[in-house]
């Protein structure tokens, strides 16, 4: 009876664990942040980007379990770190289901659309790189939203701005928050639209981040998914709307997850 139990106790973990890798492979990196139970002991080994010189950005060690540094050439790096108990998976398997689903996405969208740089697993601790040949292809790829590009062509997607900013200088915020309005004047500047959580390296200097952010350095910024007044107050902030006393709906919450920064190319 005992190693019945085990035994059962190894198949169930074995089904959380596939159910992780099919979100990492088709839910995108907000799902795979949820997902991740810790990154202690990872500091030493972080520092995944720093030596990639295609990238000709600031060395960055990511703070956070799922992150992207964004290229000049609009390419795409993504870091991806889980905590994972090597009894529950075999390792061959994993590669190979990630693998498959990155030749079947180039099948149909274009030789090097996506590929992998580095898939690891040391220490119980499993490691993903990969690389987007634009944001279209990260966005594809993820099935979330993702938006690179001037502000101006933003509005003309359909992009509202209708949220409070920070405005940052040097990597700092400066005073209260501004108005979309006070946004939109950035015409010739580059915009980053996504759904949180996610940390993001940009290949410039902020000027603004929605309130639904935290600010780093001049050139990372964590979309947390929520603003200073959400963990004072418990609210949900989408839009330009506030909810006080009410849960909010489904679309309310998801847009509250859309995060937005603006930044000066360098």
């Amino acid at each position: 009876m005992r190693k019945k139990r085990q035994f059962r106790k190894k198949w169930l973990k074995q089904q959380e664990f596939l159910c992780i890798i099919n979100e990492i492979l088709l839910g995108g990196t907000t799902v795979i942040a949820k997902k991740i139970l810790t990154i202690a002991a990872l500091a030493a080994g972080m520092a995944l980007l720093g030596g990639c010189g295609m990238l000709e950005q600031k060395k960055w060690t990511p703070q956070e379990p799922a992150a992207i540094s964004i290229a000049k050439d609009g390419s795409i790096t993504e870091i991806v770190q889980e905590s994972l108990d090597e009894s529950y998976y075999d390792a061959a398997e994993l590669e190979k289901m990630i693998t498959d689903e990155v030749s079947k996405y180039n099948a149909q969208n274009g030789e090097d659309s996506v590929t992998v740089k580095k898939l690891e697993h040391t220490d119980g601790v499993f490691r993903l790189q990969m690389e987007y040949a634009s944001a279209d292809d990260y966005a594809a790829f993820n099935h979330t939203e993702f938006y690179y590009g001037s502000m101006i062509n933003a509005q003309l997607e359909g992009y509202l701005f209708d949220v409070p900013f920070k405005k940052v200088k040097d990597g700092v915020v400066q005073g209260s928050p501004v108005t979309g309005s006070e946004v939109i004047k950035q015409m010739g500047d580059q915009v980053l639209i996504l759904r949180a959580p996610l940390e993001v390296q940009v290949p410039g200097s902020v000027l603004f981040t929605s309130t639904n952010t935290e600010v780093l350095s001049s050139d990372v910024v964590n979309a947390t998914g929520e603003s200073e007044e959400d963990e004072k107050e418990g609210l949900v902030l989408p839009s330009s709307a506030v909810y006080h006393g009410e849960e909010a709906s489904y679309e309310e919450q998801e847009a509250a997850k859309r995060a937005y920064i603006i930044f000066e190319m360098e």
